[in-house]
């Protein structure tokens, strides 16, 4: 097999635009991060780029934008897999440190299980997620209330809210990173309130705006209002929105490890596309005799 590597974002894109655009779905993150970092310069760390060719075609792709997790992403399993022993030997012969990876979840198995042995670290899955994508809404039961664009008077609520979702999935923030997350959300027209009499119950964001897909994510409902339906029904209203909006699809992840969001998302529309997996590596522990 054969590695290629991009020294920008712009020719990553121009090698594998078919290949990302044919499932647009899966390569939701590599295609945002391929329109909003287009033009970008880097004057530090630059990103990684690379596919991995047979016969010309790509077998897997690999992205990483400092200081995010490193994005792989394959078109058949089977040939992804075997792709990743070219990739890894690639990696170390540049010398490059992966310290967390994002991917489908057979290919992301099998990077780790080979990474791990050959630079001696240790695993561990931070996310364990089921990507779904919608193209239609099943409108659920109806119930009394609006979705709304988050406004500056929410930003009292609307941090604390966010520190909360993120510290339920392990996704650590602090809270002045929440107040700037919610801001430039909300400033954006990204960032989405479920009301019911005046009352802001649930929120969901809009993220990733592709070319014809977009996804929802930022669902969080705070934990005394929960099992009323307000996360159905909010995430529903949202991507009916988005639908009218032009787009042709929404997607979103879950957490395998909640059941009831599994379940709820299924029940208005949202279909099961394949898993993925976040894992994080580190060095391997000695332990030291008493």
């Amino acid at each position: 097999m054969e590695i290629t590597r991009y020294e920008s974002i712009s020719a990553f894109y121009e090698e594998a635009e078919s290949f990302l655009l044919g499932q647009e779905d899966r390569a939701g993150m590599m295609i945002w991060n391929s329109l909003r970092f287009k033009d970008k310069k880097w004057e530090e760390e630059k990103p990684f780029l690379a596919t991995v060719k047979k016969d010309g075609a790509i077998m897997l792709a690999a992205m990483l934008i400092p200081p995010y997790a490193l994005l792989l992403l394959e078109k058949d399993e089977a040939n992804g897999v075997a792709a990743v022993p070219s990739l890894i030997h690639y990696l170390i012969k540049e010398n490059f440190a992966i310290h967390k990876i994002l991917s489908p979840k057979a290919v992301g198995k099998a990077f780790a299980k080979k990474w791990s042995a050959a630079n001696q670290l240790e695993e561990k899955v931070t996310m364990d997620l089921r990507l779904y994508t919608l193209q239609h809404v099943i409108k659920p039961a109806a119930r009394p209330g609006k979705l709304r664009h988050a406004t500056q008077a929410d930003l009292h609520f609307l941090p604390q809210w966010i520190l909360n979702m993120t510290e339920e999935t392990n996704q650590l923030m602090t809270y002045g990173e929440a107040e700037e997350y919610a801001k430039t959300r909300m400033e954006d027209g990204f960032l989405f309130i479920w009301e019911e009499n005046g009352r802001p119950v649930s929120m969901a964001a809009k993220t990733r705006p592709n070319v014809k897909g977009v996804s929802v994510n930022l669902v969080y409902t705070p934990k005394e209002l929960r099992g009323k339906g307000y996360a159905s029904t909010c995430v529903a209203a949202l991507s009916e929105y988005l639908l009218q909006e032009g787009y042709e699809f929404c997607t979103l992840y879950t957490d395998l490890a909640n059941p009831t969001s599994n379940k709820i998302y299924q029940k208005i529309g949202y279909a099961p596309v394949c898993d993925y997996i976040e894992l994080k590596f580190n060095e391997k522990r000695t332990d030291t005799p008493a």
